[in-house]
């Protein structure tokens, strides 16, 4: 079977293509190809052709077979012992967790399996049934006969393994697809897929856009839900998990804009990261000194051919939003943290004043102009590793 490898799947937006150069893709390229104990997959996402940008970009058209494809070909490439990174933008970001929450949810199928990865994928979108780990915690406590299980769950625990996720990092996570206001109809079957942090999820990074304003694109974070009156559970370390606001709109921070040189900074930083983890790179990102001051995309006012203002307002989006406390759970984001970037232009430049970012500042009384690192959003006296 060979020394272990690092398994890397690299997934792709909506409506890009290889020549958009995406942070996707450049990362894609820049792993090392001479490496025999590597492996990569990359999918250039759904919207490549013309109907299918309309079918994909907006209602959500060939998700699935984006999920199915990489899975089908973790099936034939992964080994026992192997370490897996998954990485994604936008709507790619939304499928690389969706493929987690799958296998997560359902293992890894071993080569030669009675079961289909679409019978499997129909387990996955039915939330009732239970994952692997619950059947085999439940068979191990005595909770479950094994003589109880129904054949797909016999094979499910048989033919599939419960793999550990070594690594996962995205850019700018589209929470509903980006489907336009009034839209979000046509998306409804995809409400089963599973986005969340998993504790199979050893390390995860979120690469998030401080200057996206169009509704439609809300970043949907990883988040943490207790339940009232229970106990929280363990605090995940930033070390491990982390989400990072960026300078830049969705695409700004995701890449595919020519020339853009604000793409270079989250870029990097999810090498980094990749790279302390394991993964093997051919080059490193330079970033130009001048990206403190690069021109944001005005994603908002070009959306739709300048249509979209007609029935959306620009949206700022929280950052270090407040636990949203209700009567029966409350729900907080993990471990938000602010680039140095961010304050370095708010810095050198007087024009740039966001008021998702001012409104920040106000709650947690600082000048971010004095503010020359990296900080966790939750507490602004708390600096973290650039």
């Amino acid at each position: 079977m060979g020394a272990p490898k690092r398994i890397a799947v690299f997934l792709d937006g909506t409506w890009n293509t290889v020549g958009d150069n995406t942070n996707v893709w450049r990362l894609k390229s820049l792993c090392d190809p001479a490496d025999p104990e590597q492996a990569v997959y990359y999918s250039v996402g759904v919207g490549t052709q013309l109907g299918e940008r309309i079918r994909g970009g907006l209602f959500g058209y060939g998700l699935d077979h984006e999920i199915t494809d990489a899975y089908k070909w973790l099936v034939d490439n992964y080994n026992e012992g192997d370490r897996l990174f998954i990485f994604g933008f936008s709507r790619g970001a939304y499928t690389a967790r969706s493929l987690s929450g799958f296998i997560s949810k359902c293992g890894l199928l071993k080569p030669g399996s009675p079961l289909s990865i679409n019978q499997l994928y129909g387990r996955y979108r039915r939330r009732t049934d239970r994952t692997i780990r619950e059947l085999i915690q439940s068979i191990e406590s005595g909770a479950t006969p094994q003589a109880s299980l129904v054949l797909e769950e016999s094979w499910l625990l048989r033919y599939s393994s419960p793999i550990t996720i070594d690594f996962i990092g995205v850019w700018d996570t589209v929470g509903s697809l980006g489907v336009p206001v009034g839209m979000k109809r046509n998306v409804a079957k995809y409400r089963f897929l599973d986005t969340h942090l998993r504790l199979s999820n050893t390390n995860a990074y979120h690469a998030l856009a401080v200057d996206e304003h169009r509704a439609s694109f809300t970043p949907t974070l990883w988040t943490r839900t207790t339940a009232a009156g229970a106990n929280p559970a363990p605090a995940r370390p930033i070390e491990n998990v982390e989400q990072r606001w960026f300078v830049g709109a969705h695409a700004n921070v995701g890449g595919g804009y020519p020339s853009d040189l604000l793409a270079q900074v989250p870029l990097g930083w999810l090498m980094a990261k990749a790279a302390t983890h394991g993964l093997k790179f051919r080059g490193v990102v330079e970033t130009d000194q001048a990206n403190v001051n690069s021109p944001i995309a005005d994603s908002y006012a070009g959306f739709l051919e300048g249509m979209y203002r007609f029935f959306s307002r620009r949206y700022f989006r929280p950052i270090g939003a407040e636990a949203s406390v209700g009567s029966t759970a409350t729900t907080s984001t993990i471990n938000e943290t602010i680039d140095r970037s961010v304050f370095d232009r708010w810095r050198t430049n007087p024009s740039y004043r966001p008021q998702n970012l001012e409104a920040w500042a106000s709650r947690n009384r600082v000048d971010p102009s004095e503010i020359t690192h990296s900080v966790l959003a939750a507490d602004a006296n708390v600096k973290v590793p650039d």
